[in-house]
């Protein structure tokens, strides 16, 4: 077979050599996808490395490239990558160690926040090298603990300032504004915040209105008399609520110079209704009490005997005269809060008590000049009493000995006293109350909280209501002569009594049991009866 003859026409040679060109241009081509391809896959594997998207892919590849394989393969490593590790984006994870020492932080910021809740607001070092004399001033003699002190450190008379400003102006300023919430998340205080909204928006009571009795105004109703239809034939010398009474509708007895005690259930506004009344022929009454809160009530006057009636039993029992001593008038006593002794005033400044179960006499109490007022402390174990020589003493009833003294500052011959297990008030002929701190040093010289001079004459009677809010003093010498004093203030109510209520010449006084009721027994034999409604619950 021959060769085929070659053409040297451009046409063919082109033709012939074109094949050529054609593999050179796809081996090219190839390259740069090959190129690409890897540059684009470098890249992909940078990106998972930084943002987590998986592991890097392998540097060698196949000449071969499949577009579906890629897909695969790469729903088979993320698959694999979340069978490797999860990310949890709800939070930083620590260590125990680590959790021990924020614990530890945590209870290290609570006790100190605690020390600065409890740490003063400002602190000087300075005050602890200050000296202040306590006798440089009338005020500040007030701060001393006793006569001779003089000269304290700056951190001792503030303590001493702190102290003074509770017994006096600390008993009624408000300072709960300033107290913290004590609700332990926020969600408690919003719904606090929401109630106090709510309940501020439906009612119509005053801004700055609280459960403490404010000063100055008095809110009182006057009800018909307690003993309407029955009153006394003379004047009415004692007035007593029964202490273990209802206090809605309490048992009031009254007993006078007609020589009758009554015995009255009190219903406020609806009228009163008479219970029993029991007459004395051979004694005109001046005094008469409940013993405690048990039925039975003490009756005297000035007579050397003395009754004590069972109200519930119905029986009298006569005591004709206090074995050893020569009194022939028993006209003034007090009875003890439990009802167990009875105190009468005696001769020559002798204090007689008198046991009320057996009815014997238990012992003496002496003091200086003559006897005009005495009165139990509000436990029972003490017996306060003063009289002609201004002086108040305080008796032990368990040692039966004087265990305080000291000098009323008015000076003037005592007239009465009444006590609380804070305050002690004492009356003077003068007209003049003065509060004394219940809870002073004894056998140190007093200086009065504060001095009441509202009464013009001798102040005959005295009673503090049950919570120790008011203290009601009057005078028999002058007509319409009360006057009702706000004690954590220690200042007199201004809006009442006024010049029309009726009161006339006051000769005795109480206050019912939680003080919603208050009774006056006047010279006209009518007790008055008014209710507070502060008191009203």
């Amino acid at each position: 077979m021959t060769d085929q003859p070659t053409f040297a026409s451009p046409l063919t040679a082109n033709h012939f050599q074109k094949p050529k060109k054609k593999k050179a241009q796809n081996h090219e081509s190839e390259a740069k996808r090959m190129k690409l391809l890897q540059e684009k896959e470098e890249e992909e594997r940078l990106t998972n490395l930084l943002f987590g998207g998986g592991i890097g892919v392998d540097d060698t590849e196949a000449a071969w490239h499949d577009d579906d394989d890629e897909e695969s393969v790469q729903s088979d490593e993320s698959q694999d990558n979340q069978d490797l590790f999860q990310i949890d984006r709800t939070g930083v994870v620590h260590s125990e160690s680590e959790e021990e020492e924020e614990e530890e932080e945590e209870d290290e910021s609570e006790e100190e926040q605690e020390q600065v809740d409890t740490a003063s607001a400002w602190h000087d070092d300075d005050d602890e090298e200050l000296q202040v004399s306590l006798q440089a001033s009338d005020r500040t003699k007030k701060l001393r603990s006793n006569l001779v002190q003089d000269t304290v450190s700056g951190s001792t008379y503030e303590q001493k300032l702190r102290e003074r400003y509770e017994a006096t102006t600390g008993a009624t300023s408000r300072t709960d504004w300033a107290a913290l919430p004590e609700s332990e998340d926020d969600k408690s205080d919003v719904d606090s915040d929401q109630e106090f909204q709510s309940n501020f928006l439906s009612s119509t009571a005053p801004l700055l209105s609280n459960n403490r009795l404010q000063p100055n105004i008095l809110n009182v109703v006057r009800c018909p008399d307690a003993n309407l239809g029955h009153y006394n034939q003379s004047t009415v010398n004692a007035v007593q609520f029964h202490p273990g009474s209802d206090e809605d509708e309490p048992l009031m007895l009254t007993a006078g110079l007609d020589k009758t005690l009554r015995f009255f259930k009190i219903n406020g506004t609806e009228g009163s209704e008479k219970v029993h009344g029991i007459h004395f022929p051979n004694l005109p009454i001046y005094s008469a009490a409940f013993l405690g809160d048990t039925g039975s009530v003490v009756v005297s006057g000035r007579r050397k005997f003395f009754y004590i009636y069972d109200a519930v039993a119905g029986k009298i029992d006569k005591v004709p005269s206090i074995q050893g001593r020569k009194e022939k008038s028993l006209e003034k006593f007090t009875t003890s809060p439990d009802g167990s002794l009875i105190a009468f005033i005696g001769n020559d400044g002798y204090i007689i008590i008198v046991e009320a179960k057996s009815k014997m006499w238990v012992a003496d109490l002496k003091m200086n000049g003559s006897a005009r007022a005495v009165t139990f402390s509000a436990c029972g174990d003490f017996v306060t009493a003063s009289g002609s020589d201004g002086e108040v003493y305080r008796f032990d009833l368990r040692t039966k000995k004087c265990v305080d003294k000291f000098r009323n500052e008015d000076g003037t011959i005592t007239s009465y006293v009444s006590v609380t297990s804070r305050f002690l008030a004492v009356g003077a002929e003068s007209g003049v109350v003065n509060f004394y701190n219940e809870r002073s040093r004894p056998f140190e010289k007093r200086t009065p909280i504060k001095s009441i001079m509202n009464m013009q004459t001798s102040v005959d009677y005295m009673k503090f209501n049950p919570s120790g809010d008011i203290l009601a003093m009057s005078s028999r010498r002058e007509k319409d002569s009360l006057k009702l004093v706000h004690v954590p203030t220690q200042t007199v109510f201004s809006n009442w009594p006024t010049n029309k209520t009726p009161l006339g010449y006051v000769w005795s006084l109480d206050f019912s049991p939680g003080s919603k009721f208050m009774a006056i027994g006047n010279d006209k034999g009518k007790c008055l009866l008014y209710k507070l409604n502060h008191f009203d619950s």
